[in-house]
């Protein structure tokens, strides 16, 4: 696996699977857990600190006063809490060349690579955000606990996860009501994204994370593959949860209508996949269906969800009008 796709699977944070959107029950709140639906019952006050969360890995965490100094391990969570009005308060993040320039001078701490748990430790955070195994690796997260840090772990595990997850980030920082409003935001704008969508058509797409050395496209259980269903698209995968490698002939028999090149910023050009041997064949590739789109924003299960859905719906569908 090349370090390009170890940065992307990093970036990503999580891997989702099931879409439920619009289903009901109570938004994850204090004292509640991380996993629960936002649903119809949003949250109506601020509970008072101390807070005892349920993380979206089950474990109980007691937060004793409103975070002022909070270190976000995945990208998503920094742009939960700057999307929450809380970015002055991270004092440092995950490497990603998705953070957005203005918050570029905050210390990173972490990479594909590995976690600077002694840089952590040495800023003396009252919160740390962490994804689960492996993104951010076991040991660190158990160095993070014996420095006595309070740790809430991320790992949402569908779309409606996500917004359950972003519930979570304002519950622990202290942000409830504001995530819920943004919760309900991000829900009205898919919900608007998906009534655009012609279900009737679903051309079959691969989304390709990298091709430099081995093809590496999604995992049938990976976020993204979510985002390309919903979007009208029928996911070419590998198939096998967990695992993003597909090999050329699973490719070609798959006959992808439609490949959306995720390393497009890198320099992947449609004129580059047209070239390559083997490829030819490929229905994407005799048609010209070969589009670039963002990786970042589509990758990142974040508050700009609905953007990466746009983006998608565009890429998919291109006589598609967006408002």
């Amino acid at each position: 696996m090349t370090a390009f796709v170890r940065s992307h699977l990093f970036a990503t944070g999580v891997l989702l699977a099931v879409l439920v959107i619009g289903c009901g029950g109570s938004a994850a709140s204090p004292t509640t857990s991380g996993t629960e639906s936002p649903g119809n019952n949003p949250p109506t006050s601020e509970a008072l600190f101390p807070r005892t969360l349920i993380d979206d890995v089950g474990d109980s965490v007691t937060i004793s006063a409103e975070p002022q100094k909070i270190v976000a391990l995945t990208p998503a969570s920094l742009e939960t809490l700057a999307a929450l009005g809380l970015a002055d308060r991270v004092v440092a993040v995950a490497e990603c060349t998705c953070t957005p320039d203005a918050l570029k001078s905050i210390p990173t701490v972490a990479n594909y690579s590995g976690v600077d748990v002694e840089a952590i430790v040495a800023l003396e955070p009252d919160l740390v955000f962490v994804a689960a195994p492996p993104f951010t690796p076991e040991d660190a997260i158990s160095a993070l606990r014996a420095a006595n840090l309070t740790i809430v772990t991320l790992n949402p595990t569908s779309i409606i996860g996500v917004m359950q997850t972003i519930q979570l980030i304002g519950d622990a920082a202290g942000a409830t009501l504001p995530a819920a409003d943004l919760v309900a935001s991000i829900e009205g704008e898919i919900t608007a994204l998906v009534s655009l969508v012609d279900v009737s058509v679903s051309p079959s797409v691969f989304y390709e994370i990298d091709a430099t050395s081995a093809i590496y496209g999604l995992a049938p259980d990976d976020y993204a593959a979510e985002l390309i269903t919903l979007a009208g698209g029928t996911p070419v995968t590998s198939g096998s949860p967990g695992v993003y490698e597909i090999s050329l002939e699973a490719l070609i028999a798959a006959a992808p209508e439609v490949i959306l090149l995720g390393d497009a910023a890198y320099g992947v050009t449609p004129e580059a996949v047209v070239a390559r041997p083997g490829w030819s064949s490929i229905p994407a590739v005799k048609s010209g269906a070969i589009r670039g789109v963002d990786g970042d924003l589509i990758t990142i299960p974040g508050p700009r969800l609905a953007s990466a859905l746009a983006a998608l719906i565009q890429a998919i569908n291109p006589a598609i009008t967006l408002p």
